[in-house]
């Protein structure tokens, strides 16, 4: 079965001097739910996070993600998701799938 990349998603990275964000690719992906939203008790008020797994088609720069998952985050219908995960199976380049949690 062929994947569908028909969400648009904005891939932003952290300007370390500035500590700014700022958009540096504009993608499209096949979005699907990693797992139920973990819920928990916090200071007494349940806080919910959602996972989502972003895959895109694989191009070189997209690699700079692999190691620096920290310095990049994800832009999705008005959610911001840090990247917690990159996976490019058995490297054969063909797509990426990137672990987004929602903040």
């Amino acid at each position: 079965m062929s994947r569908i990349y028909d969400k648009p998603i904005i891939i932003q990275k952290v300007d370390e001097e500035t500590e700014k964000w700022k958009s540096i690719y504009t993608l499209h992906a096949d979005i699907n739910k990693a797992k139920k939203g973990d819920e928990y008790l916090s200071a007494g008020a349940i806080q919910s996070k959602q996972v989502l797994t972003f895959e895109v088609r694989y191009f070189k720069a997209i690699e700079d993600i692999s190691l620096n998952t920290q310095l990049y985050r994800i832009l999705y219908n008005g959610h911001i998701y840090d990247i917690s995960d990159y996976d490019d199976y058995k490297f054969k380049h063909k797509s990426v799938r990137l672990l987004g949690v929602s903040q």
